[in-house]
């Protein structure tokens, strides 16, 4: 295990993702156009095609068929053994003595987590921790608290968001432990940083959501709320637990 205080010569092929979700799918929405292929037969057939629905096809130059290309996106509230499916995570510390690379000691995300937000730890800026003993290897990056205005909290999402690009992990999960920010202004934060990534970060297409000492219908509302506000047009949110 080392400590690696700088992101940013990292690689992503040095992280071991498990692809693809598990569990039972809590919502899910489509509305794909179909064009029956009987269709090609007619003359003089009008398509109707939203402005949305046209943007996407015009960006992959297949005027024949009127289905958007919807990009998707998944949701995973996890805990226990689940938590494996996802090795790169971020959490918050506080201040105090313990030393990070010692967090790495908890085999348990949620005790690591807790840890790092009651004790805290001794570095003042935020710490990469590289644990190559478990299979496949972990990464937990610890930040800071967020500052409480908003000028120190856009600034905070900004070096959350350069850290996750400079790995550009597949799936990506996050604790932002309840004693250290409180319920609303987590799920702020957290929509905000996950407006940032599935705009400028496609390959990441997983985001968990580690239950700990939140309650799980409180994971679950979160989660369920960011969908609602993100899915549009051109994107498919799925939720799952």
């Amino acid at each position: 295990m080392n400590v690696n205080p700088s992101a940013e010569k990292a690689r992503s092929s040095e992280l071991g993702i498990i692809p693809g979700p598990s569990g039972s799918v809590a919502d899910a929405h489509s509305d794909s156009k179909i064009l029956n292929s009987r269709d090609s037969t007619f003359e003089n057939v009008q398509i109707n095609i939203r402005s949305s629905d046209a943007r996407v096809i015009a960006h992959n130059d297949d005027p024949k068929l009127g289905i958007p290309d919807r990009r998707m996106i998944s949701f995973h509230i996890s805990s226990g053994v689940s938590v494996k499916d996802c090795p790169f995570w971020i959490g918050i510390a506080g201040r105090g003595e313990i030393h990070a690379p010692s967090l790495l000691n908890h085999i348990a995300m949620e005790d690591l987590f807790s840890e790092a937000a009651i004790r805290g730890i001794c570095d003042k800026e935020s710490v990469m921790l590289t644990d190559t003993l478990t299979q496949p290897a972990r990464y937990v990056f610890l930040m800071p608290r967020p500052g409480n205005d908003f000028r120190e909290t856009s600034a905070w999402i900004t070096s959350l968001v350069a850290t996750v690009r400079a790995w550009s992990p597949d799936s990506v999960g996050f604790y932002l432990a309840p004693e250290i920010i409180v319920a609303h202004d987590s799920h702020d934060i957290l929509a905000q940083v996950f407006r940032e990534l599935i705009a400028t970060m496609p390959g990441t297409t997983a985001f968990h959501l580690l239950v700990g000492r939140h309650s799980f219908n409180g994971v679950l509302n979160t989660a369920l709320r960011l969908k609602s506000e993100l899915e549009g047009d051109d994107l498919n949110v799925f939720v799952y637990h």
